[in-house]
């Protein structure tokens, strides 16, 4: 039996009774309201934790959004030649300015550009041919307009990487690093036939190199914010004819088929840092992987190499693709119906834990973590939380009642599309 006891007000027997006490609460009684206190406390603290209800932002059916940074943008549909773009806060949802702009073609992507300014990439449908449009918050009319595809831009620095193909009457393609006030150029960069050319990073931030191998057998490294040659090295491997060009940020690869993959270092004038017997030729990628780099078979399967030596460190073909979070890689299992996910060690491929049936948001809140969600099949509504790497433990966060999909975490928030095609933004 507990030795917890409450006290009833009972006396021990022999003891003395003052004449003037009140009697003994019944137990049951007492009992009662210890229980009822208690119900009061727990439905109060349930009631702090509880998330506050989503903000609702107005949307219509056949609108776009996109996320950049701490902003949302809320694109109008296709029904007219003429655009308009909504800017929120995130995470207050605050409405900062609206655009009405001409379009010939599909938005695409929009990019803060800072001071009000977005990069806004639309696609002619017809011709496939992209245009770049920079436009103010609240200024009618654009900034400039460049038929080129932006790749990257630096706010800081006052400039974008823009990339115009098929330059009329000169068959060639030409990357411009651009003023975002003026659209005017600072530095041109020719393509011509059989050169090849990449950026030292296609997936986040501002690439620092573009690279370019020319078809008469010279490796170049650019500064993209300048323009300038920082180091220029003759590569054997493109007589040889086949080759391939890649990049993993400081780090440019040339595949040269069964003759293996050699590493160029930017950060030290271009020098080879190794060469492998790898043959990469038929890999997707290879990209960097956090410290690492992966290449991906385009089917299924995974290479992860180590940056410093070229050495293969280990392989899978479990994987479908492998998501560098922290020191830690995210990484799901294609065959099943709902894919699950799974933490591994990027330095040996190992499992450190399987979540389950979660999708990755990307980094979360606090180091060593990673925004998750996934679909309640069949209820309408979206579960969210904050994945501990190191555990692989979900921390449930909420439920996104009535969201249908087109989820992205930013700013502390996560933003989905709801059935009533609004947009709905959950603060956690």
């Amino acid at each position: 039996m507990s030795e917890n006891r409450i006290d009833l007000g009972e006396m021990p027997r022999g003891a003395a009774r003052a004449e003037t006490r009140e009697p003994p609460v019944p137990r049951r009684s007492l009992l009662a309201v210890v229980s009822m206190l208690l119900l009061l406390t727990m439905s109060a603290a349930g009631a702090t934790d509880r998330p506050e209800p989503p903000l609702l932002l107005p949307a219509a059916r056949g609108d776009t959004m996109t996320v950049a940074g701490d902003r949302l943008f809320v694109i109008s549909g296709r029904a007219t030649s003429r655009r308009t773009v909504q800017a929120y806060a995130l995470p207050s949802g605050r409405r900062l300015f609206r655009n009405t702009f001409a379009v010939g073609g599909e938005v695409v992507n929009i990019v803060d550009a800072g001071d009000d300014r977005m990069l806004v990439t639309v696609q002619n449908p017809q011709s496939g041919v992209f245009s770049t449009i920079a436009l103010r918050g609240g200024v009618p009319e654009p900034l400039w307009e460049r038929p080129a595809l932006s790749h990257g831009v630096s706010v800081a620095d006052g400039v974008a990487v823009i990339r115009q193909e098929e330059v009329v009457g000169a068959g060639l393609t030409e990357w411009h690093g651009v003023d975002l006030e003026t659209g005017e150029s600072r530095w041109t960069v020719h393509e011509g036939l059989g050169d090849d050319v990449t950026l030292s990073t296609w997936t986040c931030g501002y690439p620092q190199w573009l690279y370019m191998m020319t078809r008469d057998g010279r490796l170049q490294a650019r500064d993209t914010r300048t323009g300038r040659v920082t180091a220029q090295v003759d590569v054997p491997e493109r007589r040889s004819g086949g080759v391939v060009l890649w990049a993993a940020g400081e780090l440019v690869m040339i595949g040269a088929g069964d003759q293996g993959t050699t590493g160029y270092d930017a950060s030290a004038g271009l020098a080879p840092r190794w060469r492998s017997g790898l043959n990469l030729t038929w890999y997707r990628g290879p990209t960097g992987c956090g410290e690492l780099i992966c290449a991906y078979l385009p089917q299924r399967g995974v290479v992860v190499i180590d940056a410093r030596t070229g050495l293969e460190r280990w392989s899978s073909d479990r994987w479908e693709s492998a998501e560098p979070v922290g020191d830690y890689l995210l990484a799901g299992a294609p065959d099943t119906a709902v894919p699950a996910l799974h933490v591994l060690d990027p330095a040996t491929g190992d499992v450190l834990g399987q979540v389950g049936p979660w999708r990755s948001g990307g980094p979360g809140p606090e180091p060593r973590t990673a925004w998750v969600f996934r679909a309640a099949e069949g209820e309408g509504r979206i579960f969210y939380g904050v994945l501990d790497l190191p555990r692989a433990r979900v921390r449930m966060l909420g439920a996104a009642e009535e969201a249908i999909g087109d989820c992205r975490f930013a700013a502390g928030t996560l933003v989905c599309r709801r059935s009533d095609y609004r947009i709905g933004v959950w603060r956690s």
